[in-house]
C-alpha cells in the first residue's frame, strides 16, 4: 500500500527544521560575509551539495551534519593548491569568533559550530574555462562543476513533480538509521538521479512512495548489472570521478544491503493491508513512520 499521507508527514520528520534552516542560513551569511570583507582573494561564493539540492536530511544517530560552501577566490598563477586553503584557513583563525571552530581538511576548512553542523569552505579557482578545487594533501587543482550538477539533478527531479528530492532523503535516512551500509552520499544521489529516464513522463514518481519504490528499484537493478564498483562521474563533468576513496568490499556490501532493503519496499508497497503496511514501512523507517 502507499501511504501516501503518512509518508507526507513522514518525509517532515526526515527533513531539517524551519529553525535548523534558520539558524543555519545566518551562520552562512555571517561566514562569507566575513571573508568577503577580510580576504582580499575573495570573488565570490555559492552553496554547494545537498542543501542547495535540498537532499540533506535531519542528522540520525549523530549530532551535526554537513554544509558545503564554494568560495572562489582569485587565481594567482605562482599560488600552490595548498596556499589558497591556508589563506583562508589562517584568516578565519585569526578571528576570535572563529579560532576555536576552524581547522583544515584536504580540500576545505571547516567551521564546527558544535552541537549543530560544519561548515565546509572549499576554495575554488577559476584556471581558464575550468573551475578547480584545491587538494593540500596532493598538492594538485582539481576539476569541479557543481553547478552544472545541480542544474543536471533539478532537471531531473523536474520530470518527478519534484519527488525525487524526497525519495532521495528516505534513502539516506535508511543508509543512516540502519547504519548496516556505507555509501557516499553524492554516489547515492547521483544514481538516484540516474534512476529518472529521458522517456519517463512522471507516472512512476507521482508521489513520494511512488517515487521511492521506482528510485529504489532502479538503482538495484543497476547494482545488480555491476557486481564490481562502477565508474561513476559528475553527469555534468566525466572527468570529476565520485568513487575515489571507495572501495571494492564497501561497494559490495552496499550492494547487497540495498537489495534486501529493495525487497522490503516492494513488500510494504504491495501490502494491501493498511496497518500490515504501515508495520512494513516502519520496519525499514522505524516507529515515528505513521503516527
Amino acid at each position: 500500500m502507499k501511504n501516501v499521507g503518512e509518508f507526507n508527514k513522514f518525509i517532515g520528520t526526515v527533513s531539517l527544521s524551519k529553525s535548523q534552516r534558520s539558524g543555519m542560513e545566518g551562520r552562512i551569511r555571517a561566514a562569507t560575509r566575513f571573508l568577503r570583507q577580510n580576504l582580499t582573494s575573495f570573488a565570490g561564493w555559492e552553496r554547494q551539495g545537498s542543501y542547495t539540492l535540498r537532499t540533506i536530511i535531519r542528522p540520525v544517530n549523530v549530532s551535526e551534519y554537513d554544509i558545503d560552501v564554494l568560495l572562489f577566490m582569485k587565481y594567482e598563477q605562482a599560488k600552490e593548491p595548498v596556499e589558497y586553503i591556508e589563506e583562508v584557513f589562517r584568516r578565519l583563525q585569526r578571528e576570535h569568533d572563529y579560532t576555536d571552530k576552524v581547522r583544515r581538511k584536504t580540500r576545505c576548512v571547516t567551521i564546527s559550530y558544535a552541537g549543530d553542523f560544519h561548515l565546509d569552505i572549499v576554495p575554488c579557482v577559476n584556471r581558464g574555462q575550468d573551475l578547480r578545487i584545491c587538494n593540500r594533501e596532493s598538492g594538485r587543482f582539481e576539476l569541479t562543476n557543481g553547478s552544472g550538477y545541480r542544474h543536471w539533478f533539478n532537471s531531473q527531479s523536474r520530470i518527478t513533480y519534484g519527488n525525487l528530492k524526497p525519495a532521495t532523503r528516505l534513502l539516506k535516512y535508511l543508509r543512516d538509521s540502519k547504519g548496516n551500509f556505507d555509501v557516499p552520499s553524492v554516489f547515492l544521489t547521483t544514481l538516484a538521479g540516474k534512476s529518472v529516464r529521458g522517456k519517463d513522463d512522471g507516472a512512476n514518481f507521482k508521489n513520494i512512495p511512488y517515487a521511492l519504490k521506482t528510485t529504489a528499484s532502479r538503482i538495484n537493478d543497476f547494482l545488480e548489472k555491476n557486481p564490481n564498483l562502477p565508474n561513476i562521474a559528475n553527469p555534468a563533468l566525466s572527468q570529476e570521478k565520485f568513487t575515489k576513496g571507495w572501495s571494492q568490499t564497501k561497494y559490495a556490501n552496499f550492494r547487497r544491503m540495498f537489495a534486501i532493503y529493495n525487497d522490503k519496499i516492494n513488500d510494504a508497497w504491495e501490502e494491501s493491508d493498511r496497518q500490515r503496511s504501515i508495520g512494513k514501512w516502519r520496519e525499514l523507517f522505524g516507529g515515528n513512520f505513521g503516527r
